[in-house]
């Protein structure tokens, strides 16, 4: 029976579907399309997404080719939508809560780009365009500064510059492991100047949490190429804040007062989030049920009567899907750190441009982290693809072969047939 639908499945793929070699090249395109629009376009970006992942799938099913599928992350990322289903069935309203279900397709897209790149060449190639490509929209944003004046808030062809400034972190995060890590003299100049244009972008966003991302990227990046140059981070923080404008030194300077009036408000929403915890604390309001649930757990000292998110990704996880969603999502990020930790600790020294990818990774998800802290980042659509590419491309580093990794924390390995 079984070796009859092989059969048929083999007719149907050599007589109705495209070859192999085309859909490869489909998903090609798709990566490089993604590439190209992640950081000017939502719409073509998550559209060139769902084709990769759509391709992926029918080679799947219908090919006839037995190579090993590589699922890092797999365990953690199942649980997470596991939870994040059973969190919308137990919705405040469910309706609206599986619709948001929708965008699974994301973190999909990491499982197609670490099956299908073929290294770490092909990896680092596609690093340096996506750096190419971000500094022309970094430039446009810098356009908009000196149209409408330094205090404006630059953000792209985004629709508002926090999705702006947490895409320029990440630019300028994987610029920096680009610049350290890979021994070309030749790619050096244009690396140093990309990594000039993000900071000098990410800064007129004047989005501090972005800024705190960066910073401690670049710590991290720099502790890992050598711990002696830690010491040249307070030298070049200090150096942006002597040429920075006016505008946005005045800006640096609220980091660290208490009396600063979006602080407030954040401590506010906090609190409010953990009052909603504390009402729903295993399954949550729901997935998008925070606006409808926060004018009844409103402080009344805050000044916005209705807001759809938190401004803190652990509180936000853990209202919309309770405890349960929050320690399957605490469970990614832990196992993506523990596995990427491996790979740098089995690439050589002497590999630098594996060493960027991951490390560069690494840092990337740090980045969101600390953004995070202050802003909902991972209900954001254009950063969260953008990182999950960056994680990817950490698994590629050095070559598969050396993940080193086992079921148990959810980096598994199947066939497919």
């Amino acid at each position: 029976m079984w070796s009859d639908l092989s059969r048929l499945r083999h007719l149907a793929w050599n007589t109705y579907l495209p070859s192999q070699h085309l859909l490869g090249q489909i998903i090609d395109g798709a990566i490089l399309t993604f590439v190209l629009f992640s950081t000017a376009s939502i719409t073509v970006a998550q559209g060139a997404i769902l084709l990769a992942l759509l391709t992926w799938l029918i080679t799947l099913v219908w090919s006839q080719d037995h190579r090993p599928l590589h699922l890092p992350l797999l365990l953690p990322m199942a649980a997470f939508f596991l939870a994040s289903v059973f969190a919308s069935a137990m919705a405040v309203d469910p309706y609206r809560s599986v619709g948001e279900l929708r965008n699974f397709f994301l973190p999909a897209f990491f499982f197609v780009v670490v099956n299908h790149l073929a290294g770490e060449r092909r990896a680092s190639s596609l690093t340096r365009l996506l750096i190419l490509v971000g500094c022309a929209m970094a430039l446009y944003g810098l356009s908009q500064s000196f149209i409408q004046g330094e205090a404006f808030r630059i953000r792209g062809t985004m629709s508002i510059w926090m999705t702006f400034a947490g895409l320029m972190m990440l630019l300028a995060t994987v610029t920096l492991a680009q610049l350290l890590f890979v021994p070309h003299r030749r790619l050096a100049p244009w690396l140093i100047a990309a990594l000039v244009i993000f900071t000098a972008a990410l800064m007129m966003t004047h989005t501090r949490g972005a800024w705190l991302g960066f910073a401690v990227a670049a710590a991290l990046i720099l502790a890992c190429r050598k711990r002696l140059f830690l010491v040249l981070l307070p030298i070049l923080l200090v150096a942006i804040f002597v040429v920075a404008p006016q505008s946005v030194r005045d800006r640096m300077r609220s980091i660290v007062d208490p009396q600063d009036v979006t602080a407030r408000e954040r401590l506010y929403m906090w609190g409010s989030g953990l009052q909603m915890l504390r009402d729903y604390p295993w399954t949550g309001v729901g997935l998008d049920g925070v606006k409808g649930v926060y004018p009844a757990y409103r402080d009344p000292r805050a000044s916005g009567a209705r807001w759809g998110h938190l401004h803190n990704n652990i509180i936000q996880v853990a209202v919309e899907r309770g405890l349960i969603g929050l320690a399957c999502w605490l469970w990614i990020w832990v196992a993506f750190y523990a596995a990427a930790w491996r790979i740098y600790r089995a690439v050589s020294d002497d590999d630098g441009p594996a060493k960027a990818l991951v490390v560069g990774g690494l840092a990337a998800v740090s980045a969101f982290h600390v953004e995070g802290m202050f802003e909902y980042t991972f209900g954001d659509s254009e950063v969260i693809a953008l990182l999950y590419f960056l994680m990817a491309l950490s698994f590629l580093a050095g070559g598969r072969q050396r993940e080193g990794v086992s079921d148990v924390d959810g980096q598994g390995t199947r066939h497919a047939t």
